[in-house]
């Protein structure tokens, strides 16, 4: 069975293999291999919420916040996926699990994800703030 990287290497990839292969490359803490899978993402989708995260993370774990600024900028203005939305639709799909325990801990565990997930968001965004507010500091601090 290939891997993501080599499924993509193979064959065209598409946004969700590059965005899988980003995702896993930054958990994984590889920044450069994350940094450059997320780029092609965005060369796909310009305002992809999450490649623009992973951008903004990787350059800020490398601490090379001059490259992560451009990023940082485009964050703050794209839009987080609606993780309330995507919650109601779990439990609209799995309403006949919910009549099982096991069916019950599963969905769960769905929903604690969704939840992590926006936190990670919301994480993403203020940290992309935070570095915005700093650079915009920088600049008054050198204009006086």
């Amino acid at each position: 069975m290939p891997t993501v990287d080599e499924s993509i290497a193979n064959e065209p990839a598409t946004p969700l293999m590059l965005m899988l292969s980003a995702d896993l490359h930054w958990r994984r803490r590889e920044w450069q291999a994350a940094i450059e899978a997320a780029s092609r993402v965005l060369a796909k989708r310009q305002k992809d919420f999450h490649a623009l995260a992973i951008l903004v993370g990787s350059y800020g774990h490398l601490q090379q916040f001059e490259a992560a600024h451009p990023y940082a900028k485009r964050l703050v203005l794209a839009s987080p996926p609606s993780w309330r939305l995507i919650k109601v639709v779990i439990a609209l799909l799995t309403f006949f699990r919910l009549f099982t325990a096991r069916g019950r801990a599963s969905v769960r565990k769905t929903m604690l994800r969704c939840d992590l997930e926006a936190q990670s968001d919301r994480d993403a965004l203020a940290w992309a703030q935070e570095l915005l507010s700093a650079q915009r500091a920088a600049d008054d601090a050198v204009a006086v």
